[in-house]
């Protein structure tokens, strides 16, 4: 069983305050080797396959968006950063969900 990257626990809509960030930073840095990633969104332990959201970099003034479109099993690649946060959060379910990023090992 390969290490994960991080894993990231999203509210299904935005934070208090917040225009579309659902989630507290979370960071890729220092995982090395990897080239690729894969996502796994699931609620209640359960794989979701109907949540949608983006992943975007906490900076100084606008935050670019690093993935777009981004659901269980997308496959992406290397993001490294250590302020990325989950946003523009399509969530049906409206319960918060766990976003499991590991390396991408083709097989």
């Amino acid at each position: 069983m390969e290490r994960p990257i991080g894993i990231i626990v999203s509210e299904p809509g935005p934070l208090a305050g917040q225009g579309s960030r659902s989630s507290g930073n979370f960071s890729t840095e220092w995982f090395g080797g990897a080239h690729r990633m894969i996502v796994e969104v699931t609620v209640d332990g359960q794989a979701d396959e109907t949540i949608i959201f983006s992943i975007a970099e906490d900076r100084s003034g606008s935050d670019p968006v690093k993935a777009r479109d981004v659901r269980n099993n997308t496959e992406l690649g290397y993001i490294e950063s250590n302020s990325l946060y989950i946003c523009e959060t399509r969530c049906p379910t409206n319960k918060n969900f766990t976003v499991t990023i590991k390396p991408y090992v083709s097989k």
